[in-house]
């Protein structure tokens, strides 16, 4: 899962689209609960119901925002 990813990723300050946005305190779990993919400007899309796009500047995501990760 979420957790699985943000392990085999290395964490970017200059995120591109197709890196990864990781989250904490989506779900009742300890660790990363939540990752979407950067497409840029400040725009994700995530696994909600249903798939789509999402500012990740909304107050629910910056209060729950980790890093920003990019694949090994």
């Amino acid at each position: 899962g979420a957790q699985g990813l943000y392990n085999i990723s290395t964490p970017v300050s200059d995120p591109q689209p197709g890196d990864l946005v990781f989250f904490v305190g989506t779900y009742d779990t300890s660790g990363v609960s939540h990752v979407g993919i950067y497409v840029g400007n400040g725009m994700m899309i995530h696994c909600g119901n249903p798939i789509s796009y999402a500012s990740t500047e909304t107050n629910y995501w910056r209060q729950r925002y980790y890093c920003m990760g990019r694949i090994r």
